[in-house]
């Protein structure tokens, strides 16, 4: 009894990615950004981070959730998902909904911390995180839906503090989008054969003949977006050419380090923006102790 208790707790920890926390990192740094940009530390700043932390591993876990419900059919055809706890059979749909119910209950918990106007942002994108597993099957853009759901969380925890939406942020907000197009295109090269076999949209299949032009090109965006958003914001010139040139070099290293031949390497280069989420919180976070 014991020991499936251990096994059933195991893979409600697989089905909502709690054993790879590198997603629920990507999730939470927007929010960071939001809450660190143009606003000095103090214990709401604080509070909020801790909030955002918690909320970006629940929420996450409950994304790949909903997702596992929807795909798994699909999931079952293809080589790298086949053996997820839904696919496979080892936790049955009912039970996925209950953990899924769960999850959204403490992100409830969490998201009731803030405004009543903070709180209707943060519930206008749900309806979106249950789409984003659709889209796949109508287009072939789902990495870039998933980058406008993922880096909702500036949005809103900009918000959280200033209760305004400014072109600074939405600058913010998009170069973010754009970041997560080009990441998450790059990890979608790992089933673009399984992909391509059972008419499953994406990016990816998109670019397969000129990955590196069309990479280059979505993170020249992003930087753009970067660069305008610190503009928009008069960041102190010496954190905005710093952190500017870091984020240029990673996307510089991530094109130069993509090889088709390799797709070992995509898994490595996607978690790699784990770094660069935080070096850029970082950077906001020495910004705003020294400026503000």
């Amino acid at each position: 009894m014991y020991k499936l208790f251990i096994n059933k707790f195991i893979f409600f920890i697989e089905l909502g990615r709690y054993n790879k926390l590198y997603g629920a990192f990507l999730l939470m740094w927007p929010c960071y950004w939001g809450s660190l940009i143009n606003h000095p530390i103090d214990l709401v700043v604080i509070k909020n981070l801790i909030l955002f932390f918690l909320g970006s591993i629940v929420m996450r876990g409950a994304g790949c959730t909903i997702n596992d419900l929807i795909d798994a059919p699909l999931d079952l055809k293809v080589k790298r998902t086949k053996n997820r706890p839904l696919a496979s059979g080892v936790l049955s749909k009912k039970e996925a909904i209950y953990f899924l119910i769960i999850q959204l209950f403490f992100g409830l918990l969490i998201v009731i911390n803030f405004d009543f106007y903070t709180i209707l942002l943060s519930l206008f994108i749900i309806p979106f995180v249950f789409l984003y597993p659709l889209v796949k099957k109508f287009s072939n853009y789902p990495q870039f839906f998933l980058g406008i759901v993922f880096n909702w969380g500036a949005i809103i925890s900009y918000y959280a503090l200033h209760q305004s939406i400014t072109i600074g942020l939405l600058s913010l907000y998009f170069a973010g989008v754009f970041l997560t197009l080009g990441y998450d295109t790059i990890y979608a090269f790992q089933d673009i054969e399984d992909d391509t076999k059972h008419h499953i949209g994406s990016v990816a299949k998109k670019i397969r003949n000129y990955p590196k032009r069309m990479l280059t090109f979505f993170y020249m965006v992003s930087s753009s977006l970067f660069m305008l958003s610190f503009y928009f914001f008069e960041i102190n010139k010496y954190f905005f050419f710093s952190t500017t040139i870091l984020i240029i070099f990673h996307f510089f290293n991530q094109i130069k380090n993509f090889d088709l031949k390799r797709k070992d390497g995509f898994l490595k280069i996607f978690i790699s923006n784990v770094g660069l989420g935080g070096t850029i919180s970082f950077c906001l976070l020495l910004h705003s102790i020294y400026f503000f």
